[in-house]
């Protein structure tokens, strides 16, 4: 029987719950774009890709605009590793 240390069941549970990223998604938006949280929220993360409310039209076109950019911030400062592929506003 192996013996599994409970960061790698953690590790898996994570990677394999799109629930439990949603919530990281969350957390690390407000984190890192203060400014643009106060006008915007994530609201879903299925199939590697985010979900984002945006509340005006000038943070929607930012969104769209940089989603690169915010994917790749995103992605640098997430300590568990998954994929981002694209973000959708709604």
């Amino acid at each position: 029987m192996k013996v599994v240390s409970i960061s790698e069941i953690a590790t898996f549970k994570i990677s394999t719950d799109d629930r439990i990223k949603l919530m990281i998604l969350k957390e690390k938006w407000k984190e890192l774009f203060l400014d643009l949280s106060q006008n915007s929220s994530i609201i879903d993360f299925k199939e590697n890709i985010i979900y984002v409310k945006g509340y005006n039209s000038v943070v929607k076109h930012y969104i769209f605009a940089n989603k690169i950019k915010l994917i790749e911030k995103m992605l640098e400062n997430l300590k568990i590793k998954f994929e981002i592929e694209d973000i959708k506003i709604k």
